[in-house]
């Protein structure tokens, strides 16, 4: 979708994933899991204890950026049903260049993903 949509943060996911309610017509929302673009964090399930301590850690932080509304530019289906992909915005600055500068993440362009 083209445009910037103005989105409402519901629950957080994980680390770069989160549930929102975004206004995309006057009157009209859609209820979404929204990835952040370009970067992958830990995953919660992952195999070893300082993985999933990572992925704690980030979840945390990625629930700490994102308290109430955020904007969501550049909406795409992902690859996966049922989400998209975005780049998030909270008071003009990008949530996923904060996650990757302070270490939570990790750049990403797809394909498979490093341990």
């Amino acid at each position: 979708m083209i445009g910037v949509f103005a989105a409402l943060v519901i629950s957080i996911t994980d680390g770069d994933t989160f549930k929102a309610r975004i206004s995309v017509w006057d009157g009209i929302e859609v209820v979404t899991a929204v990835r952040l673009r370009g970067i992958d964090t830990p995953e919660i399930k992952g195999k070893c204890p300082a993985e999933k301590a990572a992925a704690l850690a980030a979840k945390a932080r990625l629930t700490e950026l994102l308290n109430g509304q955020v904007q969501l530019l550049h909406v795409e289906p992902d690859k996966y049903a049922g989400r998209v992909d975005a780049d998030v915005l909270v008071d003009g600055k990008s949530v996923a260049a904060v996650l990757v500068a302070e270490g939570l993440a990790r750049p990403y362009t797809g394909g498979a993903r490093q341990g």
